[in-house]
């Protein structure tokens, strides 16, 4: 059997469950899988420079120190763009140390 066919019979047993109410999953659970799904599934968002640092509520000049630093990554770039760029989800995984910066 494909992965992917093993991949869809998994999926439907899973929204078999939850529409049978038989599932034991908790919030966290849920939110963790959807977020994975939606990885998998949805289109990268990229971001700006701009958006990156509004997205992540600090000033420009903070962004580019954490960036310097390695607490952000660095952009992205795409051949034939001279827009650097960040994906969400990278702006995302560099939140924990930020919110750790400013206790």
């Amino acid at each position: 059997m494909k992965k992917l066919d093993l991949l869809k019979i998994t999926l439907l047993n899973v929204v078999d469950a939850i529409d049978a109410s038989n599932t034991n999953l908790d919030e966290d659970q849920c939110e963790e899988i959807i977020d994975l799904v939606n990885k998998l599934t949805l289109p990268r968002n990229k971001f700006s420079k701009y958006q990156s640092y509004k997205y992540l509520g600090l000033s420009r000049a903070t962004f580019d120190r954490y960036v310097k630093d390695g607490i952000i990554p660095k952009s992205r770039k795409e051949p034939g763009f001279t827009e650097k760029f960040w994906y969400k989800e990278d702006l995302d995984s560099a939140k924990p140390k930020i919110k750790e910066l400013n206790k």
